[in-house]
Order: structure tokens, then C-alpha cells, then sequence
């Protein structure tokens, strides 16, 4: 779906009877920058979307994208346009990974469109190869057993995914609902048929249940994990480094006193 943000902000502005320069003075702007904006030779910011948004008391959805039922008819097809909010390396102008940790997730339904809320998080750099330098990623530490064996407490590096209807064939993703918050799952894509996602745990425990497209905020696509908890050795797995060396010194020892035992007789 293409951005009508400059059909609907002239529309807008004459629907309250303000001129042009009567719209840029309550923004701050000038005329020509809201020209330019109204005539779609120039995209705002998303502080002036947000502005723009406040002063029409709509949502920067509505404002960018059409009408209340239009832009919920677009949610759940899995519609590409959304409004991100990333964090940028002042010096190198590269984004940066956002940690969205588990005491944020809670919060992170609420406050992932605020650029003051996400420029709290804590960020990183992660310049490897496997990761695509113009892709936007993030990390979401989750808890719980659901998807073991992934423990609870992993950290979960993310890409975003601007087009939902890309999800889905049952691949972990992490998944921010309104009112269910952040959530580590496998994706069944229903969105076509069904305006739905269907969430499976790894965990035979955990049975599947279905989400609506309309109530899912943002999707990210798992790259990999970060655990600081380490697997133990169990039974059938190959042993540690550590126990190899204790049964060698277990088998010398054997060994020696069976060679004194000899000499003795």
C-alpha cells in the first residue's frame, strides 16, 4: 500500500478551512516545506509526522495510510507500511541493535513507537557478516519454557519484518501484540484466509492458539540466540573435555597399579 500522507494532509487542512501557512505556523514550519510535503516531492520526519499527527488528533496510521476502516483492512493482510523506530550511531550514522530485556517487554507494546521510550534501551553494535548491513535488527530476551530448548532468559536477535505476508511455514519469530506484549513463537501464516497468525511453541506442552492480524503490532523474523546458561552433560551426550581427562586419569592409575602388582610378584 503507497503512502497517501500528502492527499491526505491537504485534504485534512482543508477540511478545517486552515491555509497553508495557517497549518506550517501550528507545526513550525515553513509554507514551502508543507508545500513540498502536500505535493509529495518531500517525506516529513517522523517528529513531524507525530506533530502532524497531534494536530489533526488522528494517528500517524490514519494520517499516512487513509481512514480508520481502511487501515485495519490493511493490518491484517500484513500491510508493509509501518512507522519504525530505530537507533542510530551519532558518530557512523549505522543503526544500532536496541535490547528490548524483559523488564521493557512489558512495556514495549506501548512505548515501541516512541522514539523517546526506545532511545532508553539499551544498544550495541554487531557489525558480522552474516548480518545484512541494510536491514533493521533487535534483541528481545524472553522468558519462560515454551520454546525450549532455548532457555528462559536467551536473548533473541531479530529482523524486522515489513511485510507480514512473508511470515509464516512454522519459523520462529518474536511477535508484539497489543494487549498479549512480546511473545517467542513459531508462525503459521492464516492472514489471508483467516485475518489471523497461528503462535506454536517448540514445547509439546504449550498447545498452538491464533492471534488477529489486527491485534499484532510489530513481527521479527529470529536470526539467532545469546543464552548464558550452559548445557550440562546428560546421559547419551558426548562428554566433556573435563570428564574425558578424569577417565584417563582414572585408566593411568588402574594401569599403575597393575604394573606394581606385577613387579611385586
Amino acid at each position: 500500500m503507497q503512502s497517501k500522507l500528502a492527499e491526505n494532509l491537504k485534504a485534512l487542512r482543508k477540511e478545517r478551512g486552515w491555509t497553508q501557512q495557517a497549518l506550517a505556523d501550528r507545526l513550525g514550519l515553513t509554507r514551502p516545506t508543507l508545500g513540498a510535503y502536500e505535493e509529495g516531492r518531500s517525506e516529513p520526519k517522523l517528529s513531524v509526522l507525530i506533530d502532524m499527527a497531534a494536530c489533526f488528533d488522528i494517528t500517524v496510521d490514519v494520517l499516512v495510510r487513509g481512514g480508520e476502516n481502511e487501515v485495519a483492512e490493511e493490518r491484517v493482510k500484513g500491510d508493509g507500511l509501518r512507522v519504525l523506530t530505530v537507533s542510530v550511531d551519532s558518530v557512523s550514522d549505522n543503526e544500532r541493535v536496541v535490547v528490548v530485556p524483559v523488564k521493557a517487554a512489558a512495556g514495549y507494546a506501548h512505548g515501541y513507537g516512541d522514539p523517546e521510550w526506545v532511545s532508553q534501551l539499551p544498544t550495541f553494535g554487531l557489525p558480522l557478516k552474516e548480518l545484512a548491513p541494510d536491514r533493521t535488527y533487535r534483541m528481545f530476551q524472553i522468558e519462560g519454557d515454551s520454546m525450549l530448548p532455548i532457555p528462559s532468559g536467551s536473548y533473541i536477535l531479530c529482523q524486522y519484518v515489513d511485510d507480514w505476508m512473508s511470515v509464516g511455514g512454522l519459523r520462529p519469530h518474536v511477535v508484539v501484540m497489543r494487549d498479549d506484549g512480546v511473545v517467542f513463537k513459531r508462525i503459521e501464516n492464516d492472514l489471508p484466509g483467516g485475518s489471523r497468525l497461528v503462535l506454536h511453541s517448540d514445547n509439546p506442552a504449550f498447545a498452538p492458539y491464533a492471534v488477529a492480524g489486527d491485534d499484532v503490532l510489530e513481527v521479527w523474523r529470529a536470526a539467532a540466540y545469546l543464552s548464558f546458561e550452559l548445557p550440562s552433560a546428560l546421559d547419551g551426550q558426548p562428554a566433556s573435555a573435563a570428564s574425558l581427562r578424569s577417565a584417563l586419569d582414572t585408566l593411568r592409575g588402574e594401569i599403575d597399579a597393575i604394573k606394581r602388582s606385577e613387579n611385586e610378584a
